[in-house]
């Protein structure tokens, strides 16, 4: 979680902004340029890219992702810039154990 980026770029009224990764909703196109984390999962709407998934699968060669694939958050973006479309929120809950 601590990697997570803290704002995410996202298109609003068909212009792109920023807002923080809190006041992502269900249904937000999510922006994901050249060289950025993924900050949620989701499917690609648009843009294709290579993508290192290899925290995930430990495969070294990046993954092509096309419009219609699915992308995790905390996988790297590598080359293309893409469009991804949140379907699901999943909140993490840490218990404190002293």
């Amino acid at each position: 979680m601590g990697l997570q980026p803290k704002t995410v770029h996202t298109i609003v009224d068909g212009r792109e902004q920023e807002i923080p990764i809190a006041a992502v909703k269900v249904g937000n196109i999510i922006v994901v340029k050249p060289g950025e984390k993924i900050p949620v999962d989701g499917t690609l709407t648009s843009g294709s890219s290579f993508v290192d998934e290899s925290m995930i699968s430990g495969e070294p060669i990046p993954v092509e992702k096309k419009p219609g694939e699915n992308v995790f958050a905390g996988t790297i973006n590598q080359k293309g810039s893409f469009q991804l479309k949140l379907k699901k929120l999943v909140e993490i809950l840490f218990l404190h154990i002293s």
